[in-house]
């Protein structure tokens, strides 16, 4: 039963809860930088604050304005490299954008770690002993260093920054490459210290100079898996129903989605109009677009269709990752403001004219769709087609396991048997593609250690099923080896150089615990 003890103890309790995620808040910076309670509250819980910040990336919270200026670094290079910054670059700016803020977070904590950040005088000699060009370009700009013929004065240059000092016109220039360097020379130190990590082996060099150099020719008895006739084989509707729950989550989970309809003004086809004629005839359709979305948002969307003639609606099916183009025609390109439009209102409401690549477009929601699993009937072939590939795979396999592939003559195999092919004396580096069932890596693998006459075991591969006969195969001529051994590893290091850098990035992204909400922003 309810009492005024209770209801008192229950409120201080409540009272010194709220107490202390103010006074943790105010610790933190919180209220006094201008973040709400709530926000504070919910990273207490291991929540993130959408409103302030667009994922995590290990224990660091990403605010949205690091990432909106990351994408704006990666729409710049863009348009500096000259190409069209429509719907889809922009997409691929902010995946590129999100994907630097992972690897910068991991670089500096290494750099940190190493003990590899860059001193001021480390910047001074680079600037000075190799400005890059795009740094003698800035000078030039500044009417700095420049000789006659309009090329980088590098004596005059080193002379003057080391007797007198960097010009006052260009020491807000240098303050800006200062900024840019204490990074970029980081990271090259960075690399370069996991560049020396790397080391191939002679015997690695060996294996791989036999693999391209050393010839040899072999007998193939193939089965092509296609050849095989569905009517040899069975699957029952346990092992489609088995393959499917297996797959399930995987393959057959859709997400969320909200149903839109829209309206879709195409862009002009403008090769055969001037220039004022293009312009007038956008500005038409622009306001058009306007004036359907303004009354179709004060009226209803289905009597606004009525009211201008509309004839030609289409209705998708809009998701919130960045899969599949989020449902939207790839024609459009990736229009999150449609995106975020579908699933930040409700059922009725109709949007603002969008921009899109192919035109320009006003979406209605119609309703929100519960994530589902695909039904079993809608993807039975596709399942049983899988299996039945599998199938062929071991039926073919079998067909060369009962033929006594090893004491029986080959061709007479084939001879015999429709669906077995024999080619004889197939030549091929050992590491290469052989006529008829191209490369193979458990094949090569095979190769390199068989003797004349050897055969292999039955080699699966996607479209084929077959064993193979060593014939011949070079010798390995270790003084002509050992000749070139210091060229190959040369040549071995400059192929491996990034190897190990690029291995140990790829590692560290694995290990972090990332979560990635910019679909849910933008």
């Amino acid at each position: 039963m309810l009492s005024m003890s209770k209801l008192r103890d229950n409120s201080k309790w409540m009272l010194w809860t709220l107490l202390f995620f103010f006074v943790a808040s105010m610790a933190v910076g919180g209220l006094v930088g201008g973040a709400n309670i709530l926000g504070t509250i919910q990273s207490f819980f291991g929540k993130i604050d959408t409103r302030s910040y667009v994922g995590k990336v290990g224990n660091e919270s990403i605010p949205i304005s690091y990432f909106l200026n990351e994408r704006q670094i990666q729409l710049n290079r863009f348009r500096q490299q000259g190409r069209n910054i429509d719907s889809r670059a922009e997409q691929n700016a902010s995946d590129f954008a999100w994907n630097n803020i992972i690897e910068r977070k991991i670089k500096d904590q290494k750099i940190e770690e190493l003990n590899l950040k860059v001193q001021p005088d480390e910047i001074y000699n680079f600037l000075l002993l190799s400005p890059p060009v795009a740094f003698q370009n800035n000078l030039k700009e500044l009417g700095l260093f420049e000789d006659e013929e309009g090329n980088f004065d590098l004596d005059s240059y080193q002379y003057s920054v080391s007797n007198v000092g960097i010009p006052d016109t260009a020491k807000s220039l240098l303050l800006i490459w200062e900024n840019y360097l204490k990074t970029f020379l980081a990271d090259r130190k960075l690399q370069s210290f996991f560049n020396n990590l790397n080391s191939t082996s002679d015997y690695e060099i060996k294996n791989n100079y036999k693999l391209n150099n050393l010839n040899c020719s072999i007998d193939i008895l193939n089965v092509k898996v296609n050849d095989i006739n569905d009517s040899l084989l069975i699957v029952s509707d346990d092992e489609i129903l088995e393959k499917y729950n297996l797959d399930k989550e995987e393959k057959y989970n859709n997400s969320e989605s909200i149903t839109v309809q829209y309206v879709l003004w195409e862009n002009l086809n403008s090769s055969n109009l001037d220039s004022i004629q293009v312009i007038d005839m956008q500005d038409s359709l622009l306001q058009l677009s306007i004036d359907f979305s303004s009354d179709a948002q004060s009226s209803s969307f289905e009597d606004t269709i009525n009211e201008y003639n509309i004839t030609k609606i289409d209705t998708i099916k809009i998701t919130e990752d960045f899969k599949n183009n989020s449902g939207i025609p790839f024609q459009m390109g990736a229009v999150r403001q449609a995106v975020r439009f579908a699933f930040d209102n409700n059922a009725g409401d109709t949007s603002d004219s969008f921009q899109t690549d192919n035109g320009l477009a006003v979406f209605n929601i119609i309703n929100s769709n519960k994530s589902f699993y695909t039904q079993l009937d809608e993807v039975k072939g596709s399942i049983e087609r899988i299996l039945k590939r599998e199938k062929k795979q071991d039926y073919s396999f079998n067909l060369l396991k009962n033929i006594e592939y090893k004491v029986n003559n080959w061709e007479t195999i084939a001879d015999n048997n429709n669906l077995i092919s024999y080619s004889n004396n197939i030549t091929s580096t050992i590491g290469g593609s052989f006529q008829t069932i191209g490369k193979n890596n458990s094949l090569i693998n095979h190769l390199n250690t068989m003797e004349i006459n050897d055969f292999t075991e039955i080699i699966k591969s996607s479209s084929n099923v077959f064993v193979v006969k060593l014939l011949t195969k070079d010798d390995f001529d270790e003084n002509k080896f050992n000749e070139i051994l210091d060229s190959l590893r040369t040549e071995a290091t400059i192929r491996n150089r990034n190897k190990v850098y690029n291995q140990w990035l790829n590692s560290e992204k694995e290990k972090l615990d990332i979560i990635d909400l910019r679909s849910k922003i933008f």
